[in-house]
Protein backbone atom coordinates (compact mmCIF):
# COMPACT_ATOMS: atom_id res chain seq x y z
CA UNK A 1 0.00 0.00 0.00
CA UNK A 2 2.87 2.29 0.83
CA UNK A 3 4.35 1.79 -2.63
CA UNK A 4 1.34 3.45 -4.21
CA UNK A 5 2.11 6.70 -2.42
CA UNK A 6 5.80 6.84 -3.44
CA UNK A 7 5.42 8.23 -6.97
CA UNK A 8 2.83 10.92 -6.06
CA UNK A 9 5.06 12.03 -3.19
CA UNK A 10 8.03 12.45 -5.54
CA UNK A 11 5.89 14.38 -8.05
CA UNK A 12 4.77 16.77 -5.32
CA UNK A 13 8.41 17.34 -4.28
CA UNK A 14 9.36 17.95 -7.90
CA UNK A 15 6.63 20.59 -8.20
CA UNK A 16 7.89 22.37 -5.08
CA UNK A 17 11.51 22.36 -6.34
CA UNK A 18 10.43 23.61 -9.80
CA UNK A 19 8.40 26.42 -8.24
CA UNK A 20 11.37 27.46 -6.10
CA UNK A 21 13.73 27.44 -9.07
CA UNK A 22 11.29 29.40 -11.25
CA UNK A 23 10.94 32.07 -8.53
CA UNK A 24 14.71 32.23 -8.26
CA UNK A 25 15.00 32.77 -12.02
CA UNK A 26 12.29 35.43 -12.03
CA UNK A 27 14.06 37.32 -9.27
CA UNK A 28 17.38 37.13 -11.17
CA UNK A 29 19.06 35.39 -8.23
CA UNK A 30 21.89 33.13 -9.43
CA UNK A 31 20.26 33.04 -12.85
CA UNK A 32 22.06 30.60 -15.13
CA UNK A 33 23.52 28.42 -12.37
CA UNK A 34 20.61 26.21 -11.24
CA UNK A 35 19.27 23.16 -13.04
CA UNK A 36 17.00 20.25 -12.23
CA UNK A 37 17.37 16.70 -13.55
CA UNK A 38 14.73 13.98 -13.75
CA UNK A 39 15.91 10.33 -13.98
CA UNK A 40 14.08 7.11 -14.68
CA UNK A 41 15.65 3.71 -15.16
CA UNK A 42 16.15 0.14 -13.98
CA UNK A 43 17.98 -1.36 -11.01
CA UNK A 44 19.96 -4.52 -10.31
CA UNK A 45 20.20 -5.50 -6.67
CA UNK A 46 23.58 -6.94 -5.73
CA UNK A 47 23.48 -8.38 -2.24
CA UNK A 48 23.68 -11.90 -0.89
CA UNK A 49 21.31 -13.37 -3.44
CA UNK A 50 22.47 -16.21 -5.61
CA UNK A 51 24.18 -14.44 -8.54
CA UNK A 52 22.35 -16.58 -11.10
CA UNK A 53 19.00 -14.89 -10.48
CA UNK A 54 16.65 -14.20 -13.38
CA UNK A 55 17.76 -11.01 -15.15
CA UNK A 56 14.20 -10.34 -16.30
CA UNK A 57 13.62 -9.19 -12.72
CA UNK A 58 15.60 -6.06 -13.54
CA UNK A 59 12.75 -5.00 -15.82
CA UNK A 60 10.46 -5.17 -12.79
CA UNK A 61 12.81 -3.05 -10.61
CA UNK A 62 12.36 0.56 -11.72
CA UNK A 63 13.41 3.78 -10.07
CA UNK A 64 12.71 7.49 -10.45
CA UNK A 65 14.55 10.39 -8.87
CA UNK A 66 15.20 14.10 -9.20
CA UNK A 67 18.32 16.17 -8.64
CA UNK A 68 18.74 19.87 -8.01
CA UNK A 69 22.19 21.14 -9.06
CA UNK A 70 24.13 24.38 -8.71
CA UNK A 71 27.12 25.13 -10.94
CA UNK A 72 29.70 27.25 -9.14
CA UNK A 73 31.80 27.20 -12.35
CA UNK A 74 31.32 25.64 -15.81
CA UNK A 75 33.04 22.40 -14.80
CA UNK A 76 32.10 21.76 -11.16
CA UNK A 77 28.67 21.52 -9.56
CA UNK A 78 27.03 20.66 -6.25
CA UNK A 79 23.75 18.74 -6.12
CA UNK A 80 21.04 17.22 -4.00
CA UNK A 81 19.18 14.07 -5.05
CA UNK A 82 15.87 12.50 -3.94
CA UNK A 83 14.43 9.30 -5.37
CA UNK A 84 12.52 6.09 -4.97
CA UNK A 85 13.32 2.52 -5.96
CA UNK A 86 11.51 -0.83 -6.23
CA UNK A 87 13.30 -4.19 -6.05
CA UNK A 88 11.52 -7.22 -7.48
CA UNK A 89 14.15 -9.82 -8.26
CA UNK A 90 14.40 -13.58 -7.85
CA UNK A 91 16.21 -16.74 -8.87
CA UNK A 92 15.38 -20.41 -8.43
CA UNK A 93 16.29 -20.29 -4.74
CA UNK A 94 15.37 -16.81 -3.56
CA UNK A 95 12.95 -13.95 -3.98
CA UNK A 96 13.56 -10.38 -2.83
CA UNK A 97 10.99 -7.61 -3.10
CA UNK A 98 10.94 -4.18 -1.50
CA UNK A 99 10.49 -0.51 -2.08
CA UNK A 100 12.37 2.42 -0.62
CA UNK A 101 13.47 6.03 -0.85
CA UNK A 102 16.92 7.59 -0.85
CA UNK A 103 18.49 11.02 -0.74
CA UNK A 104 22.06 12.24 -1.11
CA UNK A 105 24.29 15.23 -1.71
CA UNK A 106 26.96 14.97 -4.39
CA UNK A 107 29.76 16.78 -6.21
CA UNK A 108 29.90 16.63 -10.02
CA UNK A 109 32.70 17.39 -12.47
CA UNK A 110 32.71 17.62 -16.27
CA UNK A 111 35.47 15.12 -17.06
CA UNK A 112 35.27 15.75 -20.83
CA UNK A 113 36.21 19.40 -20.36
CA UNK A 114 39.27 18.47 -18.31
CA UNK A 115 40.40 15.78 -20.77
CA UNK A 116 39.96 18.03 -23.83
CA UNK A 117 41.31 21.14 -22.17
CA UNK A 118 38.23 23.13 -23.14
CA UNK A 119 34.47 23.14 -22.68
CA UNK A 120 32.36 21.46 -25.38
CA UNK A 121 29.35 23.31 -26.81
CA UNK A 122 27.13 20.22 -27.08
CA UNK A 123 28.49 17.34 -25.02
CA UNK A 124 29.40 16.83 -21.39
CA UNK A 125 30.72 13.69 -19.75
CA UNK A 126 30.32 14.13 -16.01
CA UNK A 127 31.38 12.08 -13.04
CA UNK A 128 29.95 12.45 -9.57
CA UNK A 129 30.24 11.05 -6.06
CA UNK A 130 28.17 11.68 -2.97
CA UNK A 131 26.89 10.50 0.37
CA UNK A 132 23.36 10.11 1.68
CA UNK A 133 20.74 7.98 3.40
CA UNK A 134 18.33 5.31 2.25
CA UNK A 135 15.65 3.13 3.77
CA UNK A 136 13.49 0.23 2.54
CA UNK A 137 9.76 -0.21 3.04
CA UNK A 138 8.42 -3.68 3.84
CA UNK A 139 11.36 -5.80 2.63
CA UNK A 140 10.34 -9.37 1.80
CA UNK A 141 12.91 -12.14 1.45
CA UNK A 142 12.02 -15.80 0.78
CA UNK A 143 14.57 -18.56 0.26
CA UNK A 144 14.46 -22.26 -0.55
CA UNK A 145 18.24 -22.51 -0.56
CA UNK A 146 19.41 -25.58 1.40
CA UNK A 147 21.59 -25.07 4.40
CA UNK A 148 21.49 -23.15 7.66
CA UNK A 149 19.82 -19.99 6.44
CA UNK A 150 18.65 -17.63 9.22
CA UNK A 151 14.92 -17.25 9.55
CA UNK A 152 14.06 -13.64 8.54
CA UNK A 153 11.47 -13.54 11.30
CA UNK A 154 13.96 -14.47 13.99
CA UNK A 155 17.03 -13.09 12.27
CA UNK A 156 18.57 -9.64 12.44
CA UNK A 157 16.39 -6.58 12.73
CA UNK A 158 16.27 -4.69 9.44
CA UNK A 159 17.71 -1.18 9.87
CA UNK A 160 15.19 1.62 9.33
CA UNK A 161 17.86 3.53 7.37
CA UNK A 162 21.44 3.14 6.25
CA UNK A 163 24.15 5.15 4.54
CA UNK A 164 24.55 5.13 0.79
CA UNK A 165 27.50 6.30 -1.31
CA UNK A 166 26.39 6.95 -4.89
CA UNK A 167 29.05 7.21 -7.61
CA UNK A 168 28.66 7.22 -11.36
CA UNK A 169 28.81 9.03 -14.64
CA UNK A 170 26.50 10.81 -17.05
CA UNK A 171 26.82 11.52 -20.77
CA UNK A 172 24.63 14.49 -21.73
CA UNK A 173 23.78 16.21 -25.00
CA UNK A 174 22.47 19.78 -25.19
CA UNK A 175 19.19 19.74 -27.09
CA UNK A 176 18.88 23.52 -26.85
CA UNK A 177 19.53 26.37 -24.46
CA UNK A 178 17.38 24.90 -21.68
CA UNK A 179 17.26 21.11 -22.10
CA UNK A 180 19.83 18.28 -21.99
CA UNK A 181 19.24 14.59 -22.65
CA UNK A 182 21.45 12.17 -20.72
CA UNK A 183 22.41 8.54 -20.23
CA UNK A 184 23.50 7.61 -16.70
CA UNK A 185 25.23 4.71 -14.97
CA UNK A 186 25.26 4.72 -11.15
CA UNK A 187 26.40 2.52 -8.29
CA UNK A 188 24.79 2.88 -4.87
CA UNK A 189 27.13 1.44 -2.24
CA UNK A 190 25.82 0.90 1.30
CA UNK A 191 27.28 0.31 4.73
CA UNK A 192 25.00 -2.65 5.50
CA UNK A 193 24.60 -6.34 4.69
CA UNK A 194 20.97 -6.41 5.81
CA UNK A 195 18.97 -4.91 2.95
CA UNK A 196 17.07 -8.17 2.48
CA UNK A 197 16.82 -8.58 6.30
CA UNK A 198 19.40 -11.39 6.25
CA UNK A 199 23.06 -10.87 7.21
CA UNK A 200 25.50 -13.43 5.82
CA UNK A 201 28.72 -11.43 6.18
CA UNK A 202 29.60 -12.09 2.55
CA UNK A 203 29.82 -8.47 1.39
CA UNK A 204 27.98 -5.22 1.86
CA UNK A 205 24.89 -4.70 -0.26
CA UNK A 206 24.68 -2.36 -3.23
CA UNK A 207 22.57 -1.78 -6.29
CA UNK A 208 23.31 -0.64 -9.80
CA UNK A 209 21.22 1.69 -11.90
CA UNK A 210 20.98 2.54 -15.59
CA UNK A 211 18.75 5.47 -16.46
CA UNK A 212 17.95 8.18 -18.93
CA UNK A 213 17.63 11.75 -17.75
CA UNK A 214 16.30 15.12 -18.84
CA UNK A 215 17.91 18.26 -17.47
CA UNK A 216 16.14 21.61 -17.35
CA UNK A 217 18.38 24.67 -16.95
CA UNK A 218 16.92 27.79 -15.41
CA UNK A 219 18.03 30.62 -17.68
CA UNK A 220 16.59 33.85 -19.02
CA UNK A 221 16.37 35.02 -22.60
CA UNK A 222 19.31 37.33 -22.09
CA UNK A 223 21.87 34.78 -20.90
CA UNK A 224 22.81 31.12 -21.01
CA UNK A 225 23.49 28.59 -18.30
CA UNK A 226 26.82 28.72 -16.53
CA UNK A 227 27.50 25.04 -17.30
CA UNK A 228 27.31 25.90 -21.03
CA UNK A 229 30.00 28.57 -20.91
CA UNK A 230 32.48 27.60 -23.63
CA UNK A 231 36.07 28.30 -22.65
CA UNK A 232 39.59 27.08 -23.24
CA UNK A 233 41.58 26.13 -20.16
CA UNK A 234 44.72 27.52 -21.83
CA UNK A 235 43.18 31.01 -22.07
CA UNK A 236 41.70 31.14 -18.59
CA UNK A 237 43.35 34.07 -16.74
CA UNK A 238 44.20 32.03 -13.66
CA UNK A 239 45.71 29.24 -15.75
CA UNK A 240 47.59 31.70 -17.94
CA UNK A 241 49.19 33.10 -14.78
CA UNK A 242 49.87 29.57 -13.56
CA UNK A 243 51.51 28.57 -16.86
CA UNK A 244 53.59 31.75 -16.86
CA UNK A 245 54.75 31.09 -13.30
CA UNK A 246 55.56 27.52 -14.23
CA UNK A 247 57.63 28.75 -17.19
CA UNK A 248 59.39 31.28 -14.94
CA UNK A 249 60.24 28.50 -12.48
CA UNK A 250 61.62 26.39 -15.35
CA UNK A 251 63.73 29.30 -16.59
CA UNK A 252 64.93 29.96 -13.04
CA UNK A 253 65.99 26.34 -12.66
CA UNK A 254 67.96 26.57 -15.91
CA UNK A 255 69.67 29.73 -14.68
CA UNK A 256 70.44 28.13 -11.31
CA UNK A 257 71.98 25.14 -13.07
CA UNK A 258 74.20 27.56 -15.01
CA UNK A 259 75.16 29.38 -11.82
CA UNK A 260 76.00 26.08 -10.10
CA UNK A 261 78.34 25.14 -12.93
CA UNK A 262 80.08 28.51 -12.68
CA UNK A 263 80.42 28.26 -8.90
CA UNK A 264 82.18 24.91 -9.13
CA UNK A 265 85.53 26.55 -10.02
CA UNK A 266 84.87 29.94 -8.42
CA UNK A 267 87.67 29.48 -5.87
CA UNK A 268 90.28 28.91 -8.55
CA UNK A 269 89.06 31.86 -10.56
CA UNK A 270 89.15 34.16 -7.51
CA UNK A 271 92.79 33.24 -6.94
CA UNK A 272 93.56 34.27 -10.51
CA UNK A 273 91.69 37.57 -10.04
CA UNK A 274 93.51 38.30 -6.80
CA UNK A 275 96.87 37.71 -8.52
CA UNK A 276 95.90 40.03 -11.37
CA UNK A 277 94.85 42.85 -9.04
CA UNK A 278 97.62 42.42 -6.51
CA UNK A 279 100.89 44.38 -6.53
CA UNK A 280 102.58 42.00 -4.09
CA UNK A 281 103.77 39.68 -6.86
CA UNK A 282 106.87 39.90 -9.07
CA UNK A 283 107.23 42.78 -11.57
CA UNK A 284 110.27 41.90 -13.68
CA UNK A 285 110.37 44.97 -15.95
CA UNK A 286 109.51 47.40 -13.12
CA UNK A 287 106.68 49.03 -15.07
CA UNK A 288 104.23 48.84 -12.15
CA UNK A 289 102.27 45.93 -13.67
CA UNK A 290 102.67 42.48 -12.01
CA UNK A 291 104.00 39.71 -14.25
CA UNK A 292 100.74 37.74 -13.79
CA UNK A 293 98.87 40.27 -15.89
CA UNK A 294 101.74 41.88 -17.83
CA UNK A 295 101.11 41.23 -21.52
CA UNK A 296 104.46 42.90 -22.41
CA UNK A 297 106.88 41.66 -19.72
CA UNK A 298 109.93 43.45 -21.23
CA UNK A 299 108.71 47.05 -21.43
CA UNK A 300 111.57 49.58 -21.45
CA UNK A 301 111.92 51.37 -18.14
CA UNK A 302 110.02 54.66 -17.93
CA UNK A 303 107.67 53.89 -20.81
CA UNK A 304 103.97 54.53 -19.94
CA UNK A 305 101.85 51.36 -19.87
CA UNK A 306 98.18 50.50 -19.45
CA UNK A 307 96.60 48.18 -16.85
CA UNK A 308 97.82 45.11 -18.77
CA UNK A 309 101.40 46.36 -19.10
CA UNK A 310 101.11 47.25 -22.79
CA UNK A 311 103.12 50.25 -23.99
CA UNK A 312 101.04 53.33 -24.69
CA UNK A 313 101.61 54.96 -28.04
CA UNK A 314 102.09 58.43 -26.53
CA UNK A 315 104.89 60.94 -26.62
CA UNK A 316 106.47 61.60 -23.25
CA UNK A 317 107.11 65.27 -22.56
CA UNK A 318 110.34 66.06 -20.75
CA UNK A 319 110.28 68.93 -18.24
CA UNK A 320 113.15 71.11 -17.12
CA UNK A 321 112.78 70.04 -13.50
CA UNK A 322 111.38 67.00 -11.76
CA UNK A 323 108.00 68.02 -10.34
CA UNK A 324 106.92 66.17 -7.20
CA UNK A 325 104.85 66.70 -4.08
CA UNK A 326 105.84 65.19 -0.73
CA UNK A 327 103.85 63.83 2.23
CA UNK A 328 104.33 63.36 5.93
CA UNK A 329 104.67 59.83 7.25
CA UNK A 330 101.47 57.76 6.69
CA UNK A 331 99.67 60.89 5.39
CA UNK A 332 97.88 61.99 2.21
CA UNK A 333 97.49 65.66 3.17
CA UNK A 334 98.96 68.38 0.90
CA UNK A 335 101.01 71.13 2.56
CA UNK A 336 101.76 74.65 1.26
CA UNK A 337 104.87 73.52 -0.61
CA UNK A 338 102.83 70.88 -2.38
CA UNK A 339 100.27 73.54 -3.38
CA UNK A 340 103.05 75.59 -5.07
CA UNK A 341 103.96 72.52 -7.17
CA UNK A 342 100.30 71.92 -8.07
CA UNK A 343 99.98 75.54 -9.27
CA UNK A 344 102.84 74.87 -11.72
CA UNK A 345 101.25 71.60 -12.85
CA UNK A 346 97.87 73.23 -13.40
CA UNK A 347 99.39 76.15 -15.35
CA UNK A 348 101.25 73.72 -17.63
CA UNK A 349 98.05 71.74 -18.27
CA UNK A 350 96.07 74.91 -19.07
CA UNK A 351 98.72 76.16 -21.50
CA UNK A 352 98.54 72.99 -23.60
CA UNK A 353 95.11 71.37 -23.88
CA UNK A 354 96.62 68.29 -25.59
CA UNK A 355 98.72 67.33 -22.59
CA UNK A 356 97.84 64.19 -20.60
CA UNK A 357 99.04 63.71 -17.03
CA UNK A 358 99.95 60.55 -15.11
CA UNK A 359 100.22 60.97 -11.34
CA UNK A 360 102.34 58.24 -9.74
CA UNK A 361 102.13 57.77 -5.97
CA UNK A 362 104.83 56.18 -3.80
CA UNK A 363 105.56 55.36 -0.16
CA UNK A 364 108.74 54.71 1.82
CA UNK A 365 109.84 51.27 2.94
CA UNK A 366 108.29 50.66 6.41
CA UNK A 367 105.00 48.72 6.43
CA UNK A 368 103.71 45.73 4.49
CA UNK A 369 103.27 45.76 0.74
CA UNK A 370 99.47 45.67 0.73
CA UNK A 371 99.09 48.68 3.02
CA UNK A 372 101.74 50.69 1.15
CA UNK A 373 100.13 49.93 -2.20
CA UNK A 374 96.81 51.32 -0.97
CA UNK A 375 98.51 54.35 0.62
CA UNK A 376 100.34 55.18 -2.63
CA UNK A 377 97.06 54.99 -4.55
CA UNK A 378 95.31 57.23 -2.04
CA UNK A 379 98.09 59.82 -2.42
CA UNK A 380 97.79 59.80 -6.21
CA UNK A 381 93.99 60.06 -5.97
CA UNK A 382 94.30 62.97 -3.51
CA UNK A 383 96.52 64.95 -5.89
CA UNK A 384 94.18 64.29 -8.81
CA UNK A 385 91.17 65.38 -6.74
CA UNK A 386 92.93 68.64 -5.80
CA UNK A 387 93.75 69.44 -9.45
CA UNK A 388 90.13 68.83 -10.46
CA UNK A 389 88.33 70.65 -7.64
CA UNK A 390 90.71 73.56 -6.94
CA UNK A 391 92.41 74.16 -10.28
CA UNK A 392 89.69 73.01 -12.69
CA UNK A 393 91.74 70.49 -14.67
CA UNK A 394 89.40 67.96 -16.40
CA UNK A 395 89.71 64.57 -14.73
CA UNK A 396 89.63 62.76 -18.09
CA UNK A 397 93.03 64.27 -18.86
CA UNK A 398 94.62 62.68 -15.79
CA UNK A 399 95.21 59.17 -14.45
CA UNK A 400 96.28 58.29 -10.87
CA UNK A 401 98.47 55.22 -10.33
CA UNK A 402 99.68 53.95 -6.97
CA UNK A 403 103.09 52.26 -7.31
CA UNK A 404 103.57 51.14 -3.73
CA UNK A 405 106.79 51.56 -1.74
CA UNK A 406 110.27 52.54 -2.82
CA UNK A 407 112.76 50.25 -1.05
CA UNK A 408 115.87 52.33 -1.66
CA UNK A 409 116.90 53.65 0.80
CA UNK A 410 115.16 51.11 3.15
CA UNK A 411 114.05 53.56 5.81
CA UNK A 412 111.67 56.38 6.54
CA UNK A 413 112.46 58.97 3.92
CA UNK A 414 110.53 62.03 2.88
CA UNK A 415 111.89 61.79 -0.67
CA UNK A 416 110.16 58.42 -1.07
CA UNK A 417 106.76 59.60 0.26
CA UNK A 418 105.80 61.49 -2.87
CA UNK A 419 103.79 61.79 -6.08
CA UNK A 420 105.59 62.31 -9.42
CA UNK A 421 104.07 63.85 -12.56
CA UNK A 422 104.57 62.54 -16.10
CA UNK A 423 103.27 64.45 -19.11
CA UNK A 424 102.45 62.90 -22.45
CA UNK A 425 100.48 63.57 -25.63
Amino acid sequence: MKKKFLLPLLLILFSVITSFADNTSENNLNTGRWSIVGNTGLNRYDGDLNPDYDYTGILKSPNVDFSLEYNFNPVFSLGWNLGGVIFNQEDVDEVFTSGGIYTSAFLGVDVLSILNGKKSKKWSLSGFAGVGLSGLINPNYITTRPGPIPDPTNGVIFPPSFFIFPVGGSLEYNLNKKYCLGLNLRYFYTNTDQMESIERHLHTDLWQNVSISLRYKFVTKENKHFRDEVFDFKTEPSLVIYNQLQQDVTNLNVRLDGIDSKLENLGERLVVVEDILSNNVPDTDKDGVPDVRDLEPNTPQGNPVDFWGRRLSVKTIQVEELLSVYFDFDSIELDKVAQITLIKIAEKMRNDASLMLEIRGYTDNPGNNTYNQRLSQRRADRVKEELVKVYGIPQNRMVANGKGKISNPPMKNLMNRRCDFFFSK
